[in-house]
């Protein structure tokens, strides 16, 4: 193991989305003998997740809370004398933003001697990043492929660097779940002789639940269990958990809900079908895992993020999307017995949704983030001339390198 020796501050905070690829890549980071930092805005669920590592975390109120979207950009440069002091203080090598408003203020109180790299976990790069890549950043990584448009990644190809390094996956659901999920053999081979008879279905509408997935997915199911035997494992975040328990005590299905299941990965290795909101990690999860799924984007997200996320399943083959206004209890009742009834079609949308590379995310992350930071360490001695001549100084680097690269082949 190299040991790095790096200052690593790494922003996030919101949701789960953002805090747990933050905190599968701390982990990395810590491994390879450096020292992190986690900067959170101190939400309810930050400190649900975070009080349970061992990892100095610190938290600055944000000011963009409760803001109109143009207001937050516009507030997004007030100085935060106290966030900057800290930033001065502990001369991080890199600052990690892992996107949304909870990050963004981290990296613009960066100073010069910081890299900055921005990570969008989903399939359309969010206004803050996109933002924060003309402003600050010098590398940008995609979650999902497409995030950014042809024309950001020309102007990162000048003033910084862009990849595709796909969102960092914990161990628990890429190696654990996968491996428990594949020794079931449920649902994974679609030359199989037999199969299950009943449908383990994984009900989630993400970490902060969803109202008009607990409301019509209970009664669906339970319609659905008179055709095919279901079990149900419904997950409802924390302001639906009594209605939706009682919507599913008022039929015989085998269900069992949860308000809130922090060891999801055992959920995920027992599970045939998902069904829930398409969230950046859920997506990357299914994929992870091979888990075929009825997706139904969130339709307020930020520039419908959610269904191009839920797009990047269904083109391979491995989701059905249902719009949120198309969500009716017979159409959801139609799609789950034809898939409890065609077992040979579950397994082939399994084979089609799984993506091995997610599993290897978490180190290419790792990887590209040693590497930019000290490729502009290496730039800066350039002294006076880093700043005005930076585009012509990266390109000429580009060219060196891919010289020796050539040089090595040729050996």
């Amino acid at each position: 193991m190299t040991k790095w020796g790096l200052t690593i501050v790494i922003a996030t905070g919101g949701t789960g989305g953002h805090i747990y690829p933050a905190l599968t890549l701390a982990h990395q980071f810590k491994k390879d003998g450096n020292k992190v930092i986690i900067v959170g805005t101190g939400n309810d669920i930050e400190k649900k997740i975070f009080a349970k590592e061992e990892f100095e975390v610190r938290y600055f109120k944000s000011e963009l809370q409760n803001y109109p979207i143009y207001k937050k950009l516009l507030l997004l440069f007030r100085i935060n004398e106290d966030l900057e002091e800290f930033i001065r203080d502990i001369k991080p090598d890199l600052i990690l933003g892992m996107g949304g408003y909870a990050s963004a203020q981290v990296c613009v109180s960066s100073d010069r001697e910081s890299c900055v790299i921005i990570h969008e976990q989903n399939a359309i790069a969010g206004r803050v990043n996109r933002l924060l890549l003309f402003l600050k950043a010098r590398g940008v990584i995609e979650g999902l492929p497409g995030a950014f448009n042809w024309f950001e990644k020309l102007y990162m190809y000048f003033f910084g660097s862009h990849a595709y390094c796909g969102n960092p996956v914990r161990e628990k659901i890429s190696y654990d779940a996968f491996v428990r999920r594949k020794s079931n053999g449920r649902y994974l081979d679609s030359k199989a002789k037999s199969y299950p008879k009943e449908l383990r279905i994984l009900v989630m509408g993400g970490s902060q639940g969803a109202r008009s997935i607990n409301r019509i997915v209970p009664e669906a199911l339970a319609k659905a269990n008179e055709k095919i035997d279901i079990q149900v494992l419904h997950v409802t975040g924390e302001d639906d958990y009594e209605d939706v328990k009682g919507l599913y005590a008022r039929s015989d299905i085998d269900a069992k809900i949860k308000r809130y299941y922090p060891e999801i990965e055992n959920a995920y290795a027992s599970s045939d079908l998902f069904i829930g909101r398409s969230g950046a990690m859920t997506v990357t999860e299914l994929s992870a895992l091979g888990l075929p799924s009825i997706l139904i984007p969130y339709p307020y997200a930020m520039d419908n993020h959610q269904l191009f996320n839920a797009r990047f399943l269904e083109v391979k083959g491995g989701a059905i999307i249902i719009n949120n206004k198309d969500l009716t209890k017979e159409l959801l009742v139609e799609k789950v017995i034809i898939l409890g009834r065609d077992p040979e079609n579950l397994s082939k949308m399994s084979e089609s949704a799984y993506e091995a590379s997610f599993s290897f995310s978490t180190e290419l992350t790792a990887t590209y983030c040693y590497r930019t930071i000290f490729f502009e360490k290496a730039l800066r001695s350039y002294g006076f001339w880093y700043s005005w001549f930076y585009p012509f100084l990266r390109v000429k680097e580009r060219m060196e390198h891919a010289k020796k690269q050539s040089n090595i082949e040729k050996l």
